[in-house]
């Protein structure tokens, strides 16, 4: 009978190890742990720091001595025929939301605070504000770079950014997690050239997605400009840089 007991000791102790409720430092979540509060916490990737576009798309449309774009004046000189520089809010049309990301140069991306992802320009100087959790709509005032509205996107098409108040589920950092971006309220812009434009009236909806081949770092913008029941899709890439010692802001700096 002691032989008995023995044994049935034995073969229960560890059921009653298993059923016991998870302790801290064991994978369980710490005491008063909350869900992110804002996007920055919620980031499914990090995008920050100096990128530089790699044009792999429209080379001599982007490369050519006339863009950006032909007769605007851009960073690259006067187009042809011209004798002197157009006027400031003309040129600056060419680094505005819809087109700026097709011109070659590099960007600066920071957190301007938890909600506010920063992206600046070195070419024309420019510089565009994406909001998650929007506390208030957007001006009615349109400007070259608009009001962009941005969410965090997930595998299998969660959301977070937007939806992730007080309140919500935990968003886990994901390295497969993507950044759409809805601009509004935009002036008229170029995309490539002066003869490819968009009016006050367009919406600009961008993917932005980060990749990596041989430990380098990557990320590709689908832009589309909806303008007039007409769509036009362009792609972007940019490389990630050590730092910031190639950025060199310069050209427009008017941002209306």
């Amino acid at each position: 009978m002691a032989l008995f007991w023995v044994v049935a000791t034995l073969l229960l102790a560890p059921l009653g190890l298993y059923g016991q409720a998870p302790q801290a430092g064991r994978g369980a979540a710490p005491p008063g742990a909350a869900a992110p509060r804002n996007a920055k916490a919620a980031a499914p990737v990090d995008l920050t720091g100096y990128w530089v576009s790699i044009v792999t798309e429209d080379w001599i449309e982007r490369m050519s001595p006339d863009s950006p774009p032909s007769g605007t004046g851009g960073a690259r000189g006067l187009g042809r025929g011209q004798t002197a520089p157009p006027p400031a809010d003309e040129r600056c049309r060419a680094y505005a939301a819809g087109g700026s990301l097709r011109v070659p140069g590099r960007l600066n991306i920071t957190w301007a605070d938890d909600n506010t992802l920063k992206i600046e320009m070195d070419a024309g100087t420019q510089t565009r504000l994406l909001h998650f959790n929007p506390a208030k709509p957007p001006s009615t005032e349109k400007t070259l770079q608009g009001y962009s509205v941005a969410t965090w996107e997930l595998a299998g098409g969660g959301r977070g950014g937007r939806g992730a108040g007080p309140s919500g589920p935990a968003v886990p950092p994901r390295p497969w997690g993507k950044l759409n971006v809805v601009t509004t309220n935009l002036k008229g812009g170029y995309l490539l050239s002066s003869r490819s434009t968009y009016s006050d009236n367009a919406t600009l909806t961008e993917y932005f997605s980060k990749h990596s081949d041989f430990g380098v770092e990557y990320f590709t913008v689908t832009a589309a400009i909806q303008d007039g029941g007409q769509t036009r899709t362009t792609s972007s890439t940019f490389k990630k840089e050590p730092n910031g010692a190639k950025f060199k802001p310069a050209g427009c700096e008017v941002v209306r």
